[in-house]
């Protein structure tokens, strides 16, 4: 075992590196017991950050193996971000700013195609909101909604939904075409042209905040 570091980190290292591993092969690594082992993989698979799988043997006892989660591997840092954006600079002072602009206008059609076949246009706007939230959700952006009546009308409805994680939030911090294709996307898939974005995490926001409006009162409550 390495000096300075904990049994726990251990054991996450020893997956990453191993991919997986059953109690004993983590026992060879580790100067302590199978009981102490145990004891550390039932706390990280509580915590969500491993999973185990039971292989049956010829002969005797089936075998547990352990290996990381998502979340088990997104404990480990990785410089993704930073490559994407030095490739983009890359584009950039080759190509141009248009190869860029290029590149997310075609990312944002694809993304439309996607969306479409899971946004309903003929329902309220409302669930179509809702069906945005859950597809974002699916993608990895935390997004949850929130239905808001407008003080200005009794005939106004707004849907403010949110979104907490941003995947390309190191790129759109440093290209203002993703947020722009993002809000385009939003406003196609949702069928109108009264979404606004009042908070952005690329420009500092604590989430990327959308304002939907309304001009009639045709939103259905969800159920």
């Amino acid at each position: 075992m390495v000096k300075n570091k904990s049994t726990r980190q251990s054991v996450l290292e020893l997956l990453k590196k191993k991919q997986e591993l059953s109690v004993s092969g983590l026992k060879g690594h580790l100067d302590i017991t199978e009981m102490a082992v145990r004891k550390h993989l039932i706390k990280l698979e509580g915590e969500g950050l491993i999973s185990s799988r039971t292989v049956r043997q010829p002969m005797g006892r089936p075998v547990i193996f352990y290996q990381l989660t998502k979340a088990g591997n997104d404990l480990f840092p990785n410089n993704y971000d930073q490559i994407a954006v030095e490739i983009l600079h890359d584009i950039k002072a080759s190509i141009g700013l248009e190869a860029i602009d290029a590149l997310f206008e075609n990312r944002e059609q694809r993304m439309r195609k996607k969306y479409l076949r899971k946004i309903y246009q003929d329902d309220p706007l409302i669930e179509r909101v809702q069906q945005l939230v859950d597809v974002q959700e699916d993608s990895g952006y935390m997004a949850e909604l929130v239905e808001e009546e407008s003080s200005e009308s009794e005939d106004d409805v707004q849907v403010t939904f949110e979104q907490f994680n941003c995947p390309i939030s190191a790129i759109a911090g440093e290209y203002d075409k993703p947020c722009e294709c993002e809000l385009k996307l939003f406003k196609e898939v949702l069928g109108t042209e009264n979404v606004e974005r009042v908070s952005c995490i690329a420009k500092g926001g604590k989430s990327c905040r959308y304002v939907v409006k309304d001009e009639k009162k045709t939103v259905a409550k969800l159920k």
